[in-house]
């Protein structure tokens, strides 16, 4: 089989790099690389990275997701012609083509990717498999800067975080439940005085 053409941070993959157990498969999606056209082929979403392959030549990319910065859902029609799913991604994690230069590999700044299913309906379960796997991977510093902001690593605040004041406001203070006591407190008396 002779070597096949990709377009640049687009490399040949073998059938080893298909993920055995995947999340959701979809065949006969198009995708969108930095802006090149790849034409169609079949993603696979499994639980440790997202790996994209063309028909025919196995031209594709493999993504990490601890280096997936964002995705969404696009139906805007002036980027793309069709609803797809977008994928914004680090690129110091872009595969190394075993052909490609010092000064490509050294390019800044992030890769968007668009992949767009033939059939319009799949796109919310191709997003929901993406989240999915996702959520395998967490950010360790999103975690951290959570923690400090008084949540759980679930990022939920804990009951004993939350209170209302005497107006409905929210009011949350992980640091001190004393505080949020006393301004209770003294908030009942102002009410008290008032009246």
């Amino acid at each position: 089989m002779p070597v096949p053409i990709c377009p640049a941070g687009v490399r040949a993959l073998t059938q080893q790099e298909v993920p055995a157990s995947c999340i959701y498969t979809e065949h006969n999606c198009t995708a969108q690389y930095r802006g090149a056209e790849l034409g169609a082929g079949k993603l696979y979403i499994a639980e440790t990275d997202i790996v994209w392959m063309r028909d025919g030549d196995e031209c594709g990319f493999k993504l990490n997701y601890k280096q997936l910065i964002a995705h969404a859902i696009s139906k805007d029609t002036s980027t793309y012609p069709r609803p797809c799913v977008y994928m914004l991604y680090e690129s110091g994690g872009e595969p190394k083509s075993p052909d490609s230069s010092e000064d490509e590999d050294e390019e800044e700044g992030n890769i968007e990717i668009r992949i767009a299913p033939q059939n319009d309906n799949t796109i919310q379960r191709m997003y929901e498999a993406i989240s999915d796997g996702q959520l395998l991977h967490p950010d360790q510093d999103d975690s951290d800067s959570e923690e400090d902001q008084g949540f759980n690593p679930g990022g939920l605040a804990t009951s004993t975080q939350i209170r209302f004041d005497s107006d409905g406001q929210l009011l949350v203070n992980p640091d001190n439940e004393q505080e949020m006591e006393d301004e209770d407190e003294s908030r009942r008396f102002e009410d008290m005085e008032e009246d």
